[in-house]
């Protein structure tokens, strides 16, 4: 079956909370959420202040170098101070993580497709697909909002709030982006130094990506 990856020329939905958020149908979308803590707030204004006004000097949706140029700029950056592992890391249990995943896992091909996760100490990288009359905003509501009560009901963890309330997300535009996704999903626990144990990675059997040389 052929993957509908983003195509400029069809109609995408929009949706904002503090960040604007975009679907395409079935398109393959990579969506990162992290806890809380997970950023130094001095970092994380300087951040937002410095990203908003690329943001508002180039309207979304974005061409492909314009979202190359603000992944290099702003994403990296910000994901590698998710990879420092500042904050409590209260997914390096692996009782924590294990409901983190089972939320995921919970309507996986029901109201959407997984096609691999991890969650890492204090953060969550997801490569899915939404099914039919599924918004991306209401699953991840689901998602956070499931597996905070079922954290804090077993006393796994005291962050209030468990998760930062927003989430970014990125369609996949073509094959080789679907790739470069899927192995740096993998890779993260690698890229990040954690050992067996300190993060939890799930794939689907079937699914496939080609490995980069890197």
């Amino acid at each position: 079956m052929e993957v509908p990856y983003f195509n400029p020329r069809l109609d995408v939905s929009a949706t904002r909370h503090k960040l604007p958020h975009w679907q395409q149908g079935a398109c393959p979308v990579m969506v990162n959420y992290r806890l809380s803590d997970s950023i130094p707030a001095e970092v994380l204004n300087e951040w937002r202040r410095e990203s908003g006004a690329f943001k508002a000097s180039h309207p979304q949706p974005w061409e492909e170098s314009v979202e190359r140029e603000y992944h290099e700029r702003f994403t990296k950056p910000f994901e590698r101070w998710l990879d420092s592992g500042h904050g409590c890391c209260a997914m390096r249990d692996g009782r924590v993580a294990q409901v983190v995943a089972g939320r995921l896992l919970h309507f996986n091909e029901v109201r959407y497709d997984l096609i691999n996760f991890v969650v890492m100490p204090n953060h969550v990288h997801v490569l899915v697909s939404m099914r039919v009359g599924q918004l991306l905003p209401d699953i991840l509501q689901g998602w956070k909002g499931v597996s905070s009560g079922m954290i804090h009901k077993a006393g796994l963890s005291e962050l209030e709030p468990f998760w930062q309330p927003d989430y970014f997300d990125r369609l996949i535009r073509n094959g080789e982006h679907f790739d470069a996704v899927m192995n740096y999903i993998r890779r993260n626990p690698v890229l990040a130094g954690l050992r067996e144990g300190e993060y939890l990675y799930w794939e689907k059997p079937t699914a496939k990506a080609k490995e980069d040389s890197t």
